[in-house]
């Protein structure tokens, strides 16, 4: 567990602990071990885009328009939200057939996600 000192809005601190968040990645052939915490990242293509620093992904920065942050995260018993209109059109243009596949720039990294293995889908 990690602990994080924070800091409410009146400006008085408290001790809080944040449970960690273990992802693996995998790209290239390799496999990669990232840890985080809710809250440390909006989605899951801004924490692969820090912590990775994969070349050409996440190029929209998540408005899911471009397609570059496209994943399939292997655990089927993880509780992803539904995809969105936007989310299938923007799979659809970009021509890939892979069942499961999903742009992380959807995928808000939280509790759920501890323990998952993703995979990065690049052209």
């Amino acid at each position: 567990m990690q602990h994080k000192k924070i800091v409410d809005n009146k400006g008085l601190s408290c001790n809080s602990v944040k449970e960690a968040i273990r992802i693996k990645v995998i790209y290239g052939g390799a496999t990669h071990e990232l840890e985080t915490y809710t809250g440390e990242y909006r989605n899951l293509m801004l924490l692969i885009y820090d912590r990775m620093y994969v070349e050409y992904f996440g190029d929209c920065k998540g408005m899911g328009r471009c397609g570059t942050c496209m994943v399939t995260i292997l655990d089927n018993k993880i509780a992803l939200p539904l995809s969105d209109r936007n989310e299938n059109t923007t799979i659809k243009k970009s021509g890939v057939d892979i069942d499961g596949i999903r742009l992380s720039c959807q995928i808000m990294v939280d509790i759920f996600l501890n323990n998952a293995t993703v995979i990065i889908h690049q052209e």
